[in-house]
């Protein structure tokens, strides 16, 4: 397997733990794979806002011309939690069905199959990232 992207200790642990799995993954594979450890990257940071760490997404060194403090409220973490888990789960669940299926299963059917399984709520048009991956896929095939 090519190495990982760049990717937090938590995003690292999940990369690993599936390129030990056997078989390479396809291009579309390797695309819900580096987004569901980006994701699980995100959790770990919005976790440690949500237990008081507010230097973990964003710090802020600045004063208003009185030499005032300018204060930066950052609102909606845990909602923002629950969309990425949403997020991390879709992407593993659409990662296993691909791998399963080992390449057996035409890229239609691995569309209309995680569209009927419930993934299909998250993207334009309903294919979401099962027809991003597979448009990913068709372009990295070699031609001639």
């Amino acid at each position: 397997m090519t190495d990982a992207p760049e990717l937090g200790a938590r995003g690292r642990r999940l990369w690993q733990q599936v390129s030990t799995e056997p078989g390479e993954l396809k291009p579309g594979e390797r695309v819900l794979l580096e987004e569901a450890c980006r994701a699980a990257d995100r959790l770990d940071v919005i976790d440690r806002i949500l237990r008081g760490d507010e230097d973990a997404w964003m710090r802020l060194h600045s004063a208003n011309e009185d030499g005032s403090i300018v204060k930066v409220v950052l609102n909606q973490a845990l909602a923002e939690a629950r969309q990425q888990q949403i997020a991390l789960k879709t992407l593993l669940a659409e990662l296993r069905q691909s791998r399963a299926a080992g390449g057996k299963q035409p890229a239609a059917g691995r569309k209309a199959a995680a569209v009927t399984a419930g993934s299909g709520g998250g993207g334009v048009g309903g294919g979401g990232i099962t027809d991003l991956t597979a448009r990913i896929a068709r372009r990295a095939q070699p031609t001639g």
